[in-house]
Order: structure tokens, then C-alpha cells, then sequence
């Protein structure tokens, strides 16, 4: 029989995630047996900190990386677009599950329409691209919000909010539901960079990697690869506003990248395609970057 120890954040989601991959390596590997193991992280203990430049690289990965690389544990699993883009040495994504939904969603406590909402209406996120966005709607006000999602829709009523944006695939996977929901259309509202995908990492061990790495989807990984290629390219942070989401079409890649200034107030945006999604991700970053300065 072989043991494992998987190194999780202890919110509902992240324990949702982790039993979700913890069950599919189980029913690939019945001999397998998962030690589940609650690692607290920066984002955990600094819960009124906003996600500006202040806040630290690798904020809700950190320690768990750190539990990696000590060998605490031998596998983690992270929302990817936690992961900092830059690789830290000796670990690696060894699974990118199939991704959930990508886009966001707008609750709010009455019904709505996205071009006709009024002056001043409240909108809460913790995300400086969200917050860009959605002031192209119009004259609406942004009001900072943290905490996990269950908790950031009950603020909805609670702190007399208008609306919160968050991520369809959290609300998807913990089975939420509201009765005025509005999707945001992705062409407009372009994701997070991976927003959706699940990365499962280890250290680059083969006996642990050949276990996890059963989970990978192709698909996914390529589609998050072009993502994340363009989010390092521009070297942004959580802090950034910036948006990419990548489809395709047999061995098509196609790209379509937001970049903002970093008041949110200028955006420069366009699309890539190709094959290689490396080489996509840091094409479209040098244009948009290009084009933002020349706003």
C-alpha cells in the first residue's frame, strides 16, 4: 500500500478541491491511501490585508510550498491561479485536472442588467481586474471584500452590499446557490489568468509524480500554459489588473488578453493564436505592454 500526505488551506473550497483529487487518485490507485493534512497560509492569517502591492509573492501558497520542499508532504493542491508564476526550485505541477468554468459571476440581492445599472451601485471585490472591469460599466462604486466564498456571499446582505463578483467555479464546486445570479460574459470580463484550473504540485520525485501526474488533462494544461505565460511575460501580481483566457481548436491556440494601467483607468487588449502557447502568452504580453504606453 502507498502513502500520501496532501498539504491543503483549511477553506471550504481548498478542502473541497483537495477531496475532489484526493477521490480521483484513490479511484485510479486503489492500493493508495491520502493523509490530508491543513497548512495555514498568509492569506489565511492576514484576512483585512488587500490584494495590493504590499501583499507578499505566493501569499496563499507559501508555507504549503515550504511543507513540500521539507517534506511535510508529498503533494499539494492549489487553486493554479495562486501559484506564482515563477517556478520555485525543486517543485513542479505534476497534474492540471480538467478545469471547472471559467467565468465570474454577479450576485446581487435584486435582478439586474450589466449596462443599466445605476449610479453608485455598490459592487464588492477583492480584485484589482474585476474592479477595472467593472467600472466600464459606469459609475459604480468598488468595495474592497476578503474571506472565503461562502463569506463573501453572505456579506452581500449583511454589510448591505449591491452586488459580489466571484469566480463561477468556486460557487460551482461548493454547490452555492442564489436566487439573482448574473454570468459575466468572458469577451468583456475576460478571467483571471487559470481562473478554474486546479495545480497539482509535487516535488520532482518520479515515484510521486507517475502517481499524480494520472490526473492531467492535456487540454487544460496548454490552455492554462498560454495564461500563465502571458501573466509572467507582464510580470504582474495579484495586484495587477489583468485578464487572459486562452481556447482551443485541435493544435489552435487562441488567446485573448486585458491589460490595464494600474489605476484600471487605460486598457490596451487584443488576441493571439498559434501553437505553441509559451510563445503566444509572451507575444500578446509585449503587444498589449506596447500598446498600454502608447495610450
Amino acid at each position: 500500500m502507498t502513502r500520501l500526505r496532501v498539504g491543503t488551506r483549511g477553506s471550504e473550497l481548498a478542502l473541497w478541491q483537495t477531496g475532489w483529487v484526493s477521490d480521483r487518485l484513490r479511484t485510479l490507485h486503489p492500493d493508495l491511501t491520502i493523509e490530508r493534512i491543513v497548512i495555514t497560509t498568509h492569506g489565511d492569517e492576514a484576512t483585512d490585508q488587500p490584494l495590493d502591492r504590499d501583499w507578499p509573492v505566493g501569499g496563499f501558497v507559501g508555507a504549503i510550498e515550504q511543507a513540500l520542499a521539507n517534506h511535510t508532504i508529498d503533494f499539494a493542491v492549489h487553486s493554479y491561479k495562486d501559484l506564482p508564476t515563477a517556478v520555485t526550485a525543486g517543485l513542479i505541477v505534476a497534474a492540471v485536472p480538467q478545469r471547472e468554468v471559467v467565468h465570474d459571476l454577479l450576485f446581487t440581492r435584486e435582478p439586474v442588467d450589466l449596462d443599466g445599472l445605476r449610479p453608485g451601485f455598490r459592487i464588492a471585490t477583492s480584485s484589482p481586474r474585476r474592479a477595472a472591469q467593472l467600472r466600464r460599466l459606469g459609475d459604480v462604486e468598488i468595495v474592497p471584500i476578503r474571506g472565503n466564498v461562502p463569506t463573501r456571499l453572505a456579506k452581500l446582505e449583511r454589510e448591505g452590499l449591491d452586488g459580489v463578483v466571484l469566480a463561477a467555479a468556486g460557487v460551482t464546486r461548493l454547490g452555492l446557490n442564489h436566487p439573482h445570479v448574473t454570468a459575466l460574459p468572458t469577451d468583456r470580463f475576460v478571467p483571471s489568468p487559470a481562473q478554474g484550473a486546479l495545480a497539482v504540485q509535487t516535488r520532482d520525485e518520479p515515484a510521486v509524480v507517475a502517481i499524480v501526474a494520472a490526473l492531467d488533462h492535456v487540454e487544460s494544461r496548454v490552455r492554462v500554459t498560454a495564461e500563465r505565460s502571458f501573466l509572467k511575460t507582464i510580470a504582474a501580481g495579484c495586484h495587477v489588473p489583468v485578464g487572459a483566457l486562452a481556447t482551443t481548436d485541435g493544435k489552435t491556440i487562441t488567446l485573448h488578453g486585458q491589460l490595464f494601467s494600474a489605476d484600471g483607468a487605460r486598457l490596451a487588449e487584443g488576441i493571439e493564436s498559434g501553437a505553441a502557447p509559451v510563445v503566444i502568452g509572451e507575444r500578446l504580453a509585449r503587444r498589449l505592454m506596447a500598446k498600454l504606453t502608447a495610450c
